[in-house]
């Protein structure tokens, strides 16, 4: 089983969207953890409205570079919420061992954007927003938020 650590910023709208995206890589194998350094993959999902908590994100990303680094490269790292939309291939540009960028309206495609990763073909960066609905193709909710 690998291991999934999602580190959540900003409104309740997150905290939802954390836990749908863990729902949504759980038939690929991923189990929630608590700390960053047992996981095998990292998502960071963030807020824009202030410009501290941007900050604050590229801080954690310091952090999660430090522990990527430490393992060889071998645990993937995405950045979600609006801050992926707003920045987009800038964080990649400031934090080249980000893996992964996508914005709200594009979690549906975590898997797909994971199964290209690992083939080393396409996009890193989803942050658009494409008229699809974001949780049309999303597995029934498991967890519970109490959102």
């Amino acid at each position: 089983m690998k291991k999934l650590f999602i580190k959540t910023y900003g409104c309740q709208m997150n905290a939802y969207d954390s836990a749908r995206m863990a729902d949504l890589l759980a038939p690929l194998g991923y189990a929630g953890t608590e700390t960053p350094e047992d996981a095998d993959m990292v998502i960071l999902n963030t807020c824009h409205i202030r410009e501290r908590a941007v900050e604050k994100v590229y801080s954690e990303l310091g952090r999660i570079r430090k522990l990527k680094d430490g393992r060889d490269g071998r645990m993937l790292v995405a950045v979600a919420g609006c801050t992926a939309q707003a920045e987009g291939e800038e964080i990649i540009a400031r934090v080249p061992a980000v893996d992964l960028v996508v914005g709200p309206q594009s979690y549906h495609r975590l898997p797909e954007m994971i199964a290209r990763l690992a083939r080393g073909a396409g996009e890193r960066v989803e942050a658009d927003f494409p008229a699809l609905e974001k949780f049309d193709t999303l597995p029934q909710a498991v967890s519970d938020t109490g959102v």
